[in-house]
């Protein structure tokens, strides 16, 4: 993208939006905060950052930029994995972290009207307190948006039962490039009317329009949920284990698998003591009322020592709970500080092609020399295999072996993302799944509602 050519056209954009005030930021630090994400992939440069606090501000944004042939990058807590949310060349940033109230609760109808900058942790507290909860529970949800959640489709260890974030969107409020301002879906479960616009904008990463309110779906919180964790002498038996407990009809909230180089970071972090033998750990949990739960886990426990885990801890207390959660959740910040160099993909495929893709990444990294971790969700196939490099140069090595990965990933019937997106990360490798045929349809989708490709241009499709 040719920053200097917006320099002219950015600088009467800011003119005609100055009513925001000092909610406009042009300055270092502001722009230096907007401009990265999670992907590991190196920070662009905005060219302003605007923080609206309402759908008009942010309406006005949309029109001046499509008048002026300006682009747009939507941003809520920077969280994303694919980088979505990096600039290319001097795009304006819309810091939408402003909008984050909650504008309506109705715990009698199980919804929850929201603005995008609500913090995804914060919908499910506010549900708690009526005896609800909000399912997507995404590894960054203490500091993820609902936007940046309905942005990528966001998961998390509870879709192996409840399912994704599309499955809690019931309606959206959205801007269009040129300041439309269009309202999509319903405040009810069903609803067969016309296309279903609301499914399309979940997941599409911002290339659409800037989405300003949500009516986000909740559930009747269960009375109980049981927790064990579980290790295990190889990725097979975890593997065939996990396959045994769906066999059963048992179906967990959450089925979580580390490997070798996972235990191995998160060990001397844990409260709790994982085998020095294991090679594979599993955390379960299982929810319910208090009787059905604690038969559930006790059954997926059996079936696990059945098929050859080396021991069960279950939780007695929350505390318990929460120091077995936490040893799934340090894996991504412990692999980071140990080796600074990492990155990761989210491929997915059937469950029961778990290890050997596995199998397959281990021999990929070991004709090259880079090491891979893998973790994350068994009990829907998507794991985040991480490839744990230690300069530049090994990244180099590391993208092949990614490449092979994500080729038999989709040869096996899943795909190269099964959460985080594709962003740029995965944009040049979009036909190895898809036809061009399928781009090009979405590319003229695309052009439908964003006819002068202001909307986070140079994401997701290949040019």
């Amino acid at each position: 993208m040719n920053t200097a050519a917006l320099s002219a056209p950015l600088d009467r954009f800011l003119t005609r939006v100055k009513s925001l005030g000092d909610r406009i930021r042009t300055d270092a630090d502001a722009i230096e905060a907007a401009s990265g994400d999670e992907s590991g992939l190196p920070d662009g440069i905005a060219g302003a950052v605007l923080k609206p606090v309402s759908v008009e501000e942010v309406s006005l944004i949309a029109r001046e930029a499509a008048a002026l042939a300006v682009p747009l990058i939507g941003r809520g807590g920077g969280t994303g994995k694919a980088g979505a949310g990096i600039p290319l060349g001097g795009e304006v940033v819309v810091d939408l972290t402003l909008m984050n109230k909650i504008l309506e609760f109705r715990p009698q109808d199980l919804y929850a009207v929201v603005q995008p900058g609500v913090i995804t942790r914060d919908l499910d507290r506010a549900a708690n307190e009526h005896g609800l909860f909000y399912p997507p529970d995404p590894s960054s949800w203490e500091s993820s948006t609902i936007g940046g959640n309905i942005a990528t489709n966001a998961g998390g260890p509870r879709a192996v039962k409840y399912g994704v974030t599309q499955r809690y969107v019931w309606g959206l409020q959205i801007v269009l490039a040129g300041g439309d301002v269009l309202r999509v879906g319903k405040h009810s479960l069903k609803g067969v009317v016309g296309l279903d616009l609301t499914s399309l904008i979940v997941g599409s990463e911002g290339t659409l329009g800037l989405v300003t309110e949500a009516t986000m779906h909740v559930i009747p919180a269960p009375r109980a949920v049981e927790t064990a964790w579980l290790d295990f002498t190889d990725l097979h038996a975890a593997s065939k284990a996990a396959e045994k407990i769906f066999q059963a009809g048992l179906t967990p909230r959450m089925m979580e698998l580390l490997d070798p180089i996972a235990i191995e970071v998160v060990r001397p972090k844990v409260a709790f003591p994982i085998d020095p033998s294991a090679k594979a750990c599993l955390l379960l949990e299982a929810d319910g009322d208090q009787a059905a739960a604690e038969a559930d886990l006790l059954r997926m426990c059996e079936i696990a020592l059945e098929e050859g885990a080396l021991n069960s801890i279950i939780a007695r207390s929350d505390k318990d709970r929460d120091n077995l959660r936490r040893g799934r959740r340090l894996v991504s910040s412990s692999l980071k500080e140990k080796y600074p160099w990492k990155f990761s993909d989210d491929i997915s495929v059937p469950r029961s092609k778990i290890a050997d893709l596995l199998a397959e990444a281990a021999e990929g990294a070991k004709k090259t020399g880079v090491l891979t971790a893998a973790y994350g969700h068994l009990g829907d196939g998507n794991l985040h295999v991480n490839f744990l490099c230690e300069s530049k140069e090994q990244r180099v090595l590391a993208h092949q072996v990614r490449l092979d990965l994500m080729r038999r990933a989709v040869a096996m019937g899943g795909t190269m993302s099964g959460e985080h997106g594709i962003g740029l990360t995965k944009r040049d490798e979009l036909t190895l799944e898809q036809s061009k045929e399928v781009i090009d349809l979405q590319k003229r989708i695309k052009k439908a509602f964003d006819p002068s490709n202001i909307m986070n241009p140079g994401k997701v499709w290949p040019e």
